[in-house]
């Protein structure tokens, strides 16, 4: 009579471990923009309310956008002051522009969840799962890094007028309202602070799932580059080998197809992302060579300029790992003892590397290529506005 095997030996006998669900690792802020309202639900449980939900979040945004516009216009002609309202105000446009894309395609981060349970990306030795696991992490630490600034920002924006004796009774962003503010200040100022925390809550949660995903994408090209390096083509029978190179060839259209559906569902936010950090880091450069470097609002510019310089680099550092990694899996496939396979495996071989030589890449809006060229180019065109700005400032 055959040995009963126990699962936890062979799983030993494997040199496999329990896998993890690679959709838990952006957990946090699928449920973060949920009760926001704005992630798509599989059920109709709590419909009302999560309409309910996306509606106030919608509601701050527009009343904020609109305020700030009005007040922009009035003050249109004082350099100072117009470079004080641009920096949040385009934050502000950039993530209406993304919350509008992301409610238009929210239906394929539902296709990506089932793209991520396909069997195709388990069933890791424990080298894979830790190369995965490493990649993932970095994207959480980005992540949360950007999220403690973020809050750090919100606070500055709401301490001023308490802390700072000139700021008295001051706003925390530009604004134009339909009454006498002072009269009404607590209850206006309430509202400005709660939309600035609304849109930091919504947005970051939306730019960290993206780097999630996108780390996840780059942790599995890493696998796949491990399993098509330590193919054996000496060993086993024709079919075997012929199924392990089968397998990796169907992962990495399995990996393409993922990138493709994170591309469609947050290329445009990103784009406009992208135009919009020229513009911030260029206004809030300016604002801090003129503000007093002791003081609470050259603490907030300084911690708003460094928020913007890390969304955007992380969209860059993410798509340009993306890229690199998968343009060396052809680098991978050629390590192996592939000369010691049969000739039909080599005409397999020989077509998947023609394919591989293109490298997977992320954009922005179809057109634009996540990479560090690209943030090299997006902070070169954010000084020469900068320059700009400084002459005309100083003309004044």
């Amino acid at each position: 009579m055959a040995a009963i095997v126990s699962p936890r030996i062979r799983l030993i006998l494997s040199n496999e471990i329990p896998d993890y669900d690679l959709r838990s690792t952006f957990a946090l802020d699928k449920k973060l923009l949920l009760f926001a309202g704005f992630y798509p639900q599989r059920t109709t449980k709590n419909r009302l309310l999560y309409f309910f939900r996306a509606a106030i979040n919608v509601f701050f945004s527009l009343a904020q956008l609109l305020s700030m516009t009005i007040q922009m216009i009035i003050e249109r002609n004082d350099v100072s002051k117009l470079s004080e309202s641009l920096q949040y105000f385009t934050t502000l446009v950039t993530f209406v522009w993304k919350l509008i894309y992301f409610d238009i395609y929210k239906k394929t981060l539902l296709e990506i969840e089932d793209v991520l349970s396909a069997s195709i990306f388990y069933g890791y030795s424990n080298q894979q799962l830790k190369l995965l696991k490493d990649k993932v992490a970095s994207g959480q630490v980005a992540g949360t890094t950007f999220r403690v600034l973020s809050v750090a920002a919100v606070a500055f924006w709401g301490l001023p007028p308490f802390l700072d004796s000139q700021k008295s009774k001051s706003l925390p962003i530009p604004g134009w309202f339909p009454y006498n503010v002072t009269q009404y200040y607590y209850p206006t100022f309430a509202f400005q602070i709660l939309g600035i925390a609304n849109t930091a809550y919504t947005d970051c949660s939306i730019d960290i799932l993206s780097w999630v995903l996108i780390s996840i994408a780059s942790g599995q090209l890493e696998i796949l580059k491990e399993t098509l390096k330590n193919i054996n083509y000496e060993e086993g029978d024709l079919k075997t080998v012929e199924e392990k190179l089968k397998k990796g060839v169907r992962h990495h259209l399995e990996i393409v197809n993922l990138v493709s559906k994170i591309e469609k569902m947050f290329s445009k936010g990103i784009f406009l992302q992208f135009f919009a950090s020229v513009i911030v880091i260029c206004f809030t450069g300016f604002l801090m060579m003129i503000l007093p470097v002791v003081s609470m609002q050259f603490a907030l510019t300084f911690t708003y300029f460094v928020c913007m310089m890390c969304q955007v680099a992380m969209y860059c550092w993410y798509g340009h790992d993306v890229m690199t990694t998968s343009s060396t899996i052809g680098d991978s496939l050629y390590m192996s003892n592939w000369y010691e396979s049969d000739l039909r495996i080599r005409k397999t071989i020989f077509i998947f590397l023609e394919k591989t030589k293109k490298p997977v890449t992320l954009t922005a809006g179809g057109f634009v290529t996540l990479s560090l060229t690209t943030l090299t180019t997006i902070l070169r065109s954010s000084y020469s506005y900068f320059a700009v700005l400084q002459r005309m400032y100083n003309d004044e």
